[in-house]
């Protein structure tokens, strides 16, 4: 199932007419509502529930103190804090560069990999994970783990952010009080629904199409935004509840 607390947000509009939520999101609640019935009643027998450990390989990061930042920097960095502050679930640019010389020194990631945070100051935010889809290979630092695979980078940040069942492993394995720490090897025993990588392919598609149009939704229409927000987390819970296979 998925979690209620998301990670999304708003444009600000400045113009004086009214603004109102564009039909094709309506139309979009509507169709998906039809297609995801449809999808999990015929998929849900056979879809398995792997651990993160048999999907794929996490390695953790070190260093990369914000002193090494530099504007004039060769390569893109992800620092852990960022995945909190500067990005939703999926990053193409780094907000940071850093020197060549202290990019040897910190674990690369490549195009696809996924980059976890091990550290937060609650349990509702740790392990908030950003998937890594630019070109050009970056570094990511202390406090992180990369999660290297061979599935559908957006389909696994969509579950690692969203899935209940995920949250409610990851909670109970989080560690600490001021700070709270999930280690790489409790990450590993954590279970998600894995379905075919055509099945995840099409749940992205529709994830996809409800960020952009919730995106686009303007301030201003609170009780509007609040009900379409919720219908919008309700299909994205049936996009990501799985029976276990049989």
């Amino acid at each position: 199932m998925i979690n209620t607390h998301t990670h999304t947000h708003t444009h600000t509009h400045t113009h004086t007419h009214t603004h109102i939520i564009p039909n094709r999101y309506f139309e979009l609640l509507e169709t998906a509502a039809n297609i995801v019935s449809l999808l999990i009643e015929d998929i849900t027998p056979k879809v398995k529930w792997t651990t993160l450990g048999e999907v794929g390989t996490f390695i953790n990061g070190s260093g990369m103190p914000k002193n090494m930042f530099d504007e004039n920097g060769e390569i893109g960095a992800i620092h852990y804090g960022h995945i909190y502050t500067k990005y939703q679930n999926f990053v193409y640019e780094p907000a940071v560069k850093i020197s060549r010389k202290n990019a040897e020194k910190l674990k690369k990631v490549q195009s696809g990999d996924l980059v976890v945070a091990r550290t937060s100051e609650n349990v509702d935010d740790i392990m908030k994970t950003i998937a890594y889809l630019g070109d050009e290979e970056v570094v990511a630092g202390g406090h992180s783990a990369i999660f290297k695979h061979n599935q559908n980078p957006k389909y696994l940040a969509y579950v690692f952010n969203g899935s209940y069942d995920l949250i409610k492993q990851k909670n109970k394995l989080a560690r600490g009080t001021k700070v709270i720490e999930l280690s790489t090897r409790d990450m590993v025993k954590i279970s998600i629904p894995l379905p075919s990588y055509l099945v995840q392919t099409f749940v992205v598609s529709i994830l996809d199409k409800f960020d952009n149009l919730t995106n686009e939704i303007v301030q201003g229409l609170s009780k509007e935004i609040e009900l379409r927000t919720k219908q919008y987390e309700y299909y994205r819970e049936k996009l990501l509840s799985f029976s276990k296979e049989k």
